[in-house]
């Protein structure tokens, strides 16, 4: 048997269950270190990757989503090319989650519309820079208008908020799941086609 930090992993449907248990948890809770996952896009042969939040997770049909703004290179990056990873690290349970799979963006239609209802009044604010992201300044700034920076959450809700937001949906095909251990690492690999499942041990 396979002992973690916190319960026991002796075959790779735990593994699932417990990963999926994360990343429900990673949804819900922001102080959940599978909150802040990493996005990689490939930027021509380039891979740039960047922290993200998880918003939303489903392990029936396989997708993980995030927010951006829709002027955001990562949103061209994915319409180019649409594969992408994930990373998740559990610095408590000593736990490594790797996805990959293909990403849409959606930003004007019933997909981007639902999400844009589950984003926080006070948070609509990170949709309203005047500039696009990455566009260079001269100091500091948020980019926000100067109407907008002093205003309460209520007044928030700024029609181009909703113009510049973007929801990224990826759809995995491919799990790589790593447990740290002083006594040895364990791994196991996961692969999703045709509706089946390929899973086996491998090592690390």
């Amino acid at each position: 048997m396979i002992f973690g930090k916190k319960g026991n992993i002796s075959t790779l449907d735990d593994v699932l269950k417990s990963s999926w248990e994360n990343l429900h948890n990673g949804v819900r809770n922001f102080r959940h270190p599978f909150y802040r996952p990493t996005l990689t896009t490939m930027n021509g042969n380039k891979p740039e990757a960047r922290t993200v939040i998880l918003r939303e997770f489903s392990e029936i049909d396989r997708i993980l989503i995030c927010h951006c703004d829709a002027r955001t290179p990562k949103v061209s990056q994915i319409r180019d090319n649409p594969n992408v990873s994930w990373l998740f690290y559990h610095p408590k349970k000593w736990i490594q989650l790797r996805f990959s799979g293909t990403a849409s963006v959606h930003t004007d239609d019933k997909t981007a519309e639902s999400q844009w209802k589950k984003v926080r009044l006070p948070n609509r604010i990170n949709y309203c820079a005047e500039k696009p992201p990455g566009s260079p300044t001269e100091k500091p700034t948020s980019g926000l208008p100067s109407f907008l920076r002093d205003k309460a959450p209520k007044l928030l809700d700024h029609p181009e908020a909703r113009k510049n937001f973007a929801a990224i949906v990826c759809r995995f095909d491919q799990m790589d799941w790593l447990l740290l251990k002083l006594t040895g690492n364990i791994r196991a690999k996961f692969h999703w086609k045709d509706n089946r499942i390929e899973a086996s041990w491998v090592i690390p």
